[in-house]
């Protein structure tokens, strides 16, 4: 499948879908530091830009949009300076915008769990995900942490999955391989313990 990536970052979402098999056909991201060290690390074109100043007709067709746009505005780790008025909360609109010009079958977000933490933030990824739904998308999202499938950190993220409604596809979260407290699974399988 063809990815379009947005907000890039340094790419760790890319290389994953890469080393999934993915085709990475285009990415973006503003910070210069993080396209330097995507396209060492990926060897991937990556335009250094404003995304706000991208015109959906100069990316190529994909099959997929991934991304993550930034995350400053929702992250508890700015304690009193957590706003959900914050302008970097509404960049998931190009990331609508892209979509909606390129309708790609499917789409992919990873973002932080401070997305759904108090009243106020609920409120906006409600219209967030109402946004991408009226884009013809069916959307679902799940809290994922990276430990349960054995990297060594815990990294919890929201993960908003979107597959076009003319699909006959229904995306599935993956099942845990690994657990705090190991036991057997619902399917009768172990879960192994996590990865320090």
């Amino acid at each position: 499948m063809k990815v379009i990536s947005l907000f890039s970052g340094a790419g760790g979402l890319d290389y994953g879908f890469k080393k999934a098999g993915f085709k990475i056909v285009w990415a973006n991201d503003i910070d210069r530091d993080a396209v330097m060290t995507y396209r060492y690390n990926l060897k991937e074109y990556m335009l250094h830009g404003d995304i706000r100043k991208v015109d959906p007709k100069d990316i190529p067709d994909g099959d997929i949009i991934i991304g993550g746009f930034p995350c400053l505005g929702f992250t508890v780790a700015r304690g009193k300076y957590r706003r959900p008025d914050d302008e970097n909360n509404f960049l998931y609109l190009e990331f609508l915008r892209i979509l909606k010009a390129k309708q790609t079958d499917f789409f992919l977000i990873e973002n932080v769990p401070g997305m759904i933490k108090g009243e106020r933030f609920k409120r906006l990824f409600a219209k967030m995900i109402r946004d991408f739904e009226s884009a013809g998308y069916r959307v679902k999202y799940r809290e994922l942490n990276a430990a349960d499938y054995g990297v060594p950190q815990i990294r919890k993220r929201i993960i908003i999955l979107g597959v076009r409604k003319d699909l006959d596809v229904e995306l599935q979260y993956p099942e845990p391989t690994h657990s705090e407290k190991p036991a057997k699974t619902i399917y009768g399988t172990q879960l192994l313990p996590w990865v320090t």
